[in-house]
């Protein structure tokens, strides 16, 4: 007797044990569906400012705009999105940050002209992606460069009725042109044996070749005072030649140049200071991102 208690215990056992193992394997391929609603919004919109580089040197340039749409599954269908020029967008961040910091500039408007957006503007996030990108193509001619152009673009709709993210639902594109020369420079300036300072020089590109420079050690922070700034021209032998910007007084006095390997400007030209005395300058700035060399190891 007691053994066919045994035998049916052990029955029991094994029938508990496989059910088990069957209900464990069921739950592990148990799909929960969507587990939170799809999202949709505009990438680095963050800080609505997104400041994107763009060299003088590329043809058929363009601003890409990003949209994604968040979710725990891909999508299972083609979603469109609508998209529009919102210069509303640019108008709060103009006001908002001026609030923040009166020495703030304001971002300019892309002219039309510059910038091509025929009728309604859409991204298309294919099945089984979460991100779609929207190419403006653009033309930076006939432009100053020192003013922050920007193109501001908000999210309107999408074709699914999915959640569009109130806080990530516009971007402030602005356009920061570059070149090779272009960036933060450290280094010194030379009136006399006995007169040098140190500066730390931002180089603006003005196209190619060109790069705005302030004056010695004059501020590059007042963008209204056009006595400050001079401007490099940089030749294909890396000779530079300096002229004026706006109507600052300097000369070039020959000799300044360039080395691309160190990405270093050797300078020289005169300028009249605050006191009318016309000062010699002898400058040598430096890339700050510019590769170490075999003498900064040293």
């Amino acid at each position: 007797m007691k053994t066919i208690r045994k035998k049916v215990a052990g029955v029991r056992f094994i029938i508990v044990f496989c059910l088990t193992g069957v209900l464990t394997s069921c739950s592990n391929e148990v799909d929960f569906g969507e587990q939170y609603k799809k999202t949709v919004y505009i990438v680095n919109s963050n800080n609505l400012l997104h400041v994107g580089e763009h060299s003088f040197e590329t043809e058929n340039d363009t601003i890409a705009v990003s949209v994604y749409c968040a979710s725990s599954q891909p999508l299972t269908h083609d979603l469109q999105v609508r998209l529009k020029v919102n210069r509303h967008a640019l108008d709060s961040l103009n006001a908002l940050q001026l609030l923040a910091d009166p020495g703030y500039a304001n971002r300019v408007m892309l002219p039309d002209d510059n910038y091509q957006l025929n009728g309604e503007q859409y991204v298309t996030i294919k099945a089984g992606k979460q991100y779609g990108i929207l190419s403006v193509p653009f033309d930076f001619s006939g432009l100053d460069p020192s003013i922050p152009y920007a193109l501001p673009l908000s999210l309107v709709s999408n074709n699914a009725d999915y959640d569009i993210n109130p806080k990530l639902k516009s971007i402030v594109y602005q356009i920061e042109m570059v070149n090779r020369f272009a960036g933060n420079y450290n280094g010194s300036s030379r009136t006399s044996p006995a007169t040098i300072v140190g500066i730390q020089p931002l180089l603006k590109a003005l196209s190619v070749n060109k790069v705005r420079m302030p004056v010695h050690n004059l501020s590059d922070e007042d963008k209204d005072l056009l006595t400050n700034f001079m401007v490099l021209t940089v030749a294909e032998d890396n000779s530079v030649s300096i002229s004026p910007w706006g109507i600052a007084d300097v000369t070039d006095l020959g000799g300044s140049k360039y080395d691309p390997v160190t990405q270093t400007f050797e300078l020289y030209y005169q300028f009249t200071d605050a006191s009318a005395k016309r000062q010699t300058v002898h400058s040598v700035i430096r890339n700050i991102d510019a590769p170490p060399t075999e003498e900064d190891e040293l």
